[in-house]
């Protein structure tokens, strides 16, 4: 019976590992309680400093977050209840982080400039905008 545990946990994680896309890098962490605003688009952000977006009462904080070419975004989910971060529209590949739990982080590289809409699939009126530059 362990050997059927470990065998489905190890399927798991290679699972989850191999979620992603091709340009743009994104990786899950359990670290951080992401209670920093990001920096908005009047404060630019990026060039290797991480950008953060706070998940909290459904909505993200801020909605509109200016990166550049290269920066980093960390989405951290402050809710008792699963997020996603998935791009809606905008330049460069894909992403979608999967379901975040409470408590957990996503994070994203952006190399693409242009802007980008992304939404919660789980509450599709929980949207963003990045501005790459």
């Amino acid at each position: 019976m362990s050997k059927l545990l470990l065998i489905g946990a190890c399927g798991l994680a290679l699972g989850v590992a191999g979620c992603g896309s091709d340009d743009e890098s994104s990786t899950g962490s359990d670290s951080g309680s992401g209670s920093q605003p990001a920096e908005t688009s009047a404060g630019g952000g990026g060039g290797g400093k991480a950008v953060e977006v706070v998940m909290k009462d459904v909505t993200n904080t801020p909605m509109d977050v200016t990166v550049k070419k290269g920066g980093t975004i960390t989405w951290t989910n402050e809710d008792p209840f699963d997020h996603t971060v998935t791009k809606q529209t905008g330049p460069g590949p894909k992403f979608d982080s999967g379901n975040i739990a409470g408590g957990k982080t996503y994070e994203q590289t952006f190399t693409t400039p242009g802007e980008i809409d992304y939404v919660c699939t789980i509450h599709p009126n929980q949207t963003g905008k990045i501005t790459v530059e």
